[in-house]
Parts: C-alpha cells; structure tokens; sequence
C-alpha cells in the first residue's frame, strides 16, 4: 500500500507542476489547539487533497473529523483517495451533504480518473 501512496503521490506532484495551480505539499493548520495536514492544498480553490492508507475501509468517525477539517479550514471540497469506504460511510456523506469526494486508489494509479476530475469544485 505504501508503493501505491508513494505513486499517487508523485502522478499528483507531476500533474499539479503541468497546471498553473499555487499547491502547497503536507499543508499544515493550526487552528487554536488543534493542527491539521493535508497532503495537497489548492489555494485559489480551496480544495484539499488526503490519501489515507487504511487496511480496511473508513470508518463513519474519521469521515466526522474530516466534515470538522472542512469546516475549520473553510475547504469548499475535499478530496480523500482512499483504497476503500464502507456503504455505511458512503450514506453517512449523502445524508450530511459532506462535501467530500472520494477517490479509490485504483483508480488514479490506473488513471480511470483524472486530476481534473477531482479539482473541479463542481
């Protein structure tokens, strides 16, 4: 798993230097007490973007710190490119109108989707 963060994380690097976007790489927060890193933060659009490498699916109560993270941070999106996420998680997103996309790794090493499917704040 960590080869295919590894790879993600350079496909992003590389699309993100062909684009005129300000991105900052492993952007931390302080806010009050609380830090938070994003692995890539698009400035103008204020999108963010996490990888997380999890053996099993999200679970319901890292998607209530990430809906926290947004606020916080004022995200208009955020992107989670994850390998997996539960029915349950993914219901849990559709009934809070949480605005995160989620991306399966498979399908940005595959290149099934596009960066610019993801940084579109539509």
């Amino acid at each position: 798993m960590n080869e295919q963060l590894s790879v993600i994380n350079y496909v992003l690097k590389k699309e993100f230097s062909l684009r005129n976007e300000t991105v900052r790489e492993n952007a931390t927060f302080k806010l009050g007490r609380q830090k938070f890193v994003i692995d890539f933060y698009l400035q103008g659009k204020q999108i963010g973007i996490i990888t997380m490498n999890w053996k099993r699916t999200i679970p319901t109560n890292k998607l209530l710190q990430l809906e926290q993270l947004i606020k916080t941070l004022n995200l208009k999106k955020l992107v989670l490119i994850c390998n997996s996420i539960s029915g349950n998680a993914r219901e849990f997103l559709a009934r809070r109108d949480i605005p995160i996309q989620v991306v399966h790794l498979n399908e940005v090493i595959c290149k099934e989707k596009g960066i610019d499917d993801f940084i579109s704040c539509s």
